[in-house]
């Protein structure tokens, strides 16, 4: 497990709760007018950018039940960034699987809430890298969750996870795969539409894993305690970077949103919101395009 992964894994085991900051001075200075002007004419003239989001990803980007609102860290830079660049923000729900095809199809400006960038992907969209992050199994509370410390221990087993999730299934086959080369039975995975539908195969004993990121899964235990736990403590499956997804010929938007960003983590701001969230540990050195895990 690399560095970076650990120093999310602490930060993010030692609290997940909020508070209020005051950011400094500088997040209230636009940026200058040639960064301003990558941003497309059309998204200039209206004056918001459509971000393509689940809402469903705490505490990524997610809406407290019974409110309209997007929150979360992803959503809190967003703001930042759209304030600095002089634009808005409008959300618009989709499917975890339905963002990318949304952003291919010109429903969407950006694709955002917890997408991973990876080689494959970057076929479709370009990716503004923001957040360290990794995927880690979620299994209940009780005796028979507590054998569950690793995925070789998924063997025979069943786990769920979101649709779409290629990195996430990636690392499932190739466990399963070694599941039956040593004899054993593979691992049986289902993928559902959204986060909250793969955790209640879970709840309802239908599967024994429900496989996420560890920052959300460490936002579930702490606000449903005794209900979870993470496997091992703080196994990670797979390591992966966070990021916001653009499309090809948008290259303007996705290098403003670059640039903003990287001028966020030169005046402190980045890492106020970043540690806003608990997500202190996953803050990146540099916020790059198309740098995912496997290039670092």
């Amino acid at each position: 497990m690399n560095q970076t992964i650990r120093k999310l894994l602490a930060g993010c085991a030692l609290s997940i709760g909020l508070f209020s900051v005051s950011l400094t001075a500088a997040n209230a200075e636009k940026m200058p007018e040639d960064v301003i002007n990558l941003v497309p004419q059309q998204i200039q003239d209206s004056g918001v950018i459509r971000v393509g989001s689940q809402q469903t990803f705490p505490p990524v980007e997610f809406r407290e039940p019974g409110k309209t609102e997007v929150v979360g860290v992803s959503a809190d830079l967003l703001a930042e960034v759209a304030d600095r660049l002089g634009l808005k923000l409008e959300y618009i729900h989709g499917e975890y699987s339905s963002l990318i095809p949304g952003v291919e199809a010109g429903r969407f400006d950006m694709a955002s809430g917890g997408i991973s960038d990876n080689e494959t992907r970057e076929e479709k969209l370009d990716f503004v890298n923001y957040m360290m992050s990794g995927g880690s199994i979620l299994v209940r509370d009780d005796e028979d969750g507590a054998k569950l410390d690793h995925i070789d221990k998924f063997c025979g087993r069943s786990v769920a996870t979101l649709l779409g999730s290629r990195i996430i299934m990636d690392a499932v086959e190739k466990a399963s795969a070694i599941c039956e080369t040593n004899g054993g039975k593979p691992i049986t995975a289902e993928q559902l539409p959204s986060a909250p539908d793969a955790r209640m195969q879970l709840d309802l004993k239908r599967v024994d894993g429900y496989l996420g990121d560890f920052p959300a899964l460490v936002y579930m235990i702490e606000t449903m305690p005794g209900k979870y736990q993470i496997a091992g403590g703080n196994f990670v499956l797979t390591p992966y970077v966070t990021s916001w997804g653009f499309g090809k010929n948008a290259n303007g938007l996705r290098d403003a949103v670059q640039k903003t960003m990287q001028t966020m983590l030169e005046d402190g701001t980045y890492a106020i919101l970043m540690g806003k969230w608990g997500l202190g540990g996953g803050a990146l050195p540099e916020i790059t395009i198309n740098k995912p895990a496997s290039k670092r």
